[in-house]
């Protein structure tokens, strides 16, 4: 658990896709180690249930989740590891149940502005707030039981074209409970996406 002033956060029992950017280099997709611009990415961040704390990412989506009040982040990826059968595929790789909320805006730009390698500022430089959420709920599976969000599903939903990180996938009580109760009785892997970064990580 990360220490500062968190507040208690309750939400609609609704969920928001997060979109991720994962690693080619594992058959464990986990988050790829550095940004755009080089700089470490952080989060979402499966030893402290964090997300948007240590990594200013997502902001805008992350503000919209809480001004929503959604209970819920699923963490996606097109997925381009090292299982053959799975690439290309969408697939829902995690889920967090939003506890706490906590505006690190001041914590993300100082962040920076210790910085003078000239990194990218903070997508939430310009935005009045910034949010970050914790959870005791926070939980990574193994690829082969992901949920796959596939284009005949998204149409028996009523959502129109291909997933895109353009788009932004909101899912209702109904939607949210078929992927949060697929994931019952699987087993979370935390720990093996723990084991992945550190093989990846150089040095």
């Amino acid at each position: 658990m990360i220490i500062g002033n968190w507040q208690d956060y309750r939400g609609k029992e609704e969920g928001v896709l997060i979109h991720l950017s994962t690693t080619r280099l594992h058959a464990w997709p986990v988050r790829e180690a550095v940004d755009s611009s080089g700089e470490p990415l952080l989060d979402p961040s499966y030893e402290t249930g964090t997300f948007g704390f240590l990594n200013c990412m997502e902001a805008r989506a992350r503000l919209a989740a809480m001004k929503g009040r959604r209970r819920y982040f699923l963490f996606g990826t097109r997925y381009q590891g090292l299982i053959e059968t799975l690439r290309g595929r969408f697939l829902i790789i995690g889920s967090m149940r939003l506890d706490q909320v906590l505006d690190v805006r001041k914590r993300h730009v100082h962040k920076w502005m210790e910085k003078e390698n000239g990194t990218h500022p903070p997508e939430c430089m310009d935005m009045e707030e910034c949010c970050a959420f914790q959870s005791a709920e926070m939980n990574f599976y193994a690829p082969e039981d992901a949920f796959e969000l596939s284009e005949d599903l998204m149409k028996k939903w009523g959502y129109k074209g291909k997933i895109t990180k353009q788009m932004k996938l909101t899912f209702s009580e109904d939607k949210l409970s078929v992927i949060l109760e697929h994931f019952q009785g699987k087993t979370a892997r935390n720990a093996d996406y723990l084991a992945a970064l550190r093989e990846l990580s150089p040095g």
